[in-house]
């Protein structure tokens, strides 16, 4: 039965090429609102490259990204986080030398109304905003799970909690797509329990998630749906169940025929 929910992001047959190499070959993509949307395949497949074109980093060499009925194709990466498409990284991208609390009060500065002048000379839209950005950046520390480290220095904090406030900082930015890559990468069994069900309370609260993940057990356990990329190409697109059952799938896995001997 065909999904009633609206399609918040759409990749019309995408291709990236870096040269003579195509990291992406005509990908087409939807993104429910509200879902939690897998994006998994072996090393190489184009995942990254998928999360890159969707935030501006790159440009596609051809076909359309839409967001919410705009077009991505020539935004900067400003301009797409403040549209509402928040991110994390592969490799944690936080700013040491600032507490948690001043990491998530920068992410809700992308929505700052008042300017410069009105920070330097403490006008009363500045002020109210700066107290509301604090409020927000605490609410959202507290909704996380991790509102005690909040005055720890990012940089000190343990490794499961960095992961944790970078999903609390991309939350700041107010978005309406958190797009997670790897982020139960280095976590020990509790850990990706416990992001498991911080990502379905993400999903919960009204936030639309697209992950890239490793971890076929926390993939199968929390995604709403799952598609796969091989060499650059969609092979995969449906319910968990499904696509861990798919021929094509378990070959680029595994390297081999499904029904090989």
């Amino acid at each position: 039965m065909a999904s009633t929910r609206k399609t918040l992001l759409k990749l019309d047959n995408v291709t990236m090429k870096f040269g003579g190499v195509t990291a992406l070959n005509g990908v087409n993509l939807e993104v429910k609102e509200g879902e939690i949307l897998a994006l998994i395949g072996p090393n190489g497949a184009g995942k990254t490259t998928v999360f890159n074109v969707i935030t501006g980093v790159y440009k596609q060499t051809s076909g359309i990204v839409d967001f919410d009925g705009i077009s991505l194709g020539n935004q900067k990466r400003y301009q797409v986080t403040a549209l509402g498409v928040a991110r994390t990284f592969q490799n944690i991208r936080l700013w040491g030398d600032m507490t948690a609390l001043e990491n998530v009060i920068t992410a809700t500065d992308v929505h700052k109304k008042s300017g410069l002048v009105g920070a330097l000379f403490g006008f009363p839209r500045a002020r109210r905003e700066e107290t509301e950005n604090r409020e927000r950046a605490m609410e959202i520390l507290r909704f996380i799970g991790i509102d005690e480290y909040s005055d720890r220095l990012a940089k000190n904090l343990p490794y499961g909690v960095q992961r944790r406030l970078e999903i609390a900082r991309a939350l700041g930015t107010g978005p309406k797509l958190v797009l997670l890559d790897e982020p139960a990468a280095g976590f020990n069994p509790a850990e990706k329990v416990e992001l498991a069900a911080t990502i379905k309370r993400v999903r919960d609260a009204g936030y639309t998630v697209l992950l890239i993940e490793h971890d076929m057990s926390l993939i199968m356990g929390i995604s709403d749906r799952v598609v796969v990329l091989d060499f650059g190409t969609k092979i995969a697109d449906d319910i968990p169940s499904v696509v861990q059952k798919d021929p094509r799938v378990i070959e680029a896995y595994l390297g081999v025929p499904a029904d090989a001997s």
